[in-house]
């Protein structure tokens, strides 16, 4: 029963620390200057999540597997090409999943 608390606890906690950016700050406009660098900030969660996936498998450093480099060339120039990573991830995906069920 300690340990529920416990979840409950964190997830409520985490909750309202999400929530409080909306709260506080969502009826106002944000200054000029911020405009620039959070545009940056899409990228750059995809391209650390992306790294992550690539080069570590159980936190140390591996080769990149065929499915993976072939997903993540693919939806690079998808996004390239269109500008919208939606239709990058809409199309590295499927490819991801196809190439990993055929073992390659």
């Amino acid at each position: 029963m300690n340990t529920w608390l416990v979840l409950l606890g964190v997830g409520v906690g985490t909750y309202c620390f999400r929530v409080a950016m909306f709260v506080l700050v969502g009826d106002r406009q944000l200054p000029a200057w911020t405009d620039r660098p959070l545009a940056f900030v899409g990228p750059a969660a995809i391209g650390a999540l992306v790294g992550g996936m690539l080069f570590t498998s159980h936190g140390r450093f591996d080769a990149v597997g065929l499915a993976e480099l072939a997903s993540v060339a693919a939806a690079f120039v998808t996004v390239r090409r269109t500008g919208d990573v939606a239709k990058g991830l809409m199309v590295a995906f499927p490819i991801l999943w196809l190439l990993t069920a055929a073992n390659l």
